[in-house]
């Protein structure tokens, strides 16, 4: 169920759109619709090492 995260550039709450919505993008807190993606963040590194340590992928 991926989804996408967006940012309300109005009130600043952040929430996620899921693709199987089927809608644009709009706050759910205060129902605007001046809205960012936000970007990926990268995997801070000792999350990394300890994946590498386990080895999942």
């Amino acid at each position: 169920m991926p989804g996408k995260e967006y940012q309300c550039k109005d009130c600043g709450r952040a929430f996620l759109v899921y693709e199987e919505e089927k809608r644009g993008p709009k706050c759910p807190s205060c129902e605007g619709g001046n809205v960012a993606r936000k970007e990926a963040q990268p995997l801070p590194e000792w999350l990394l090492q300890l994946k590498n340590k386990t080895g999942s992928s």
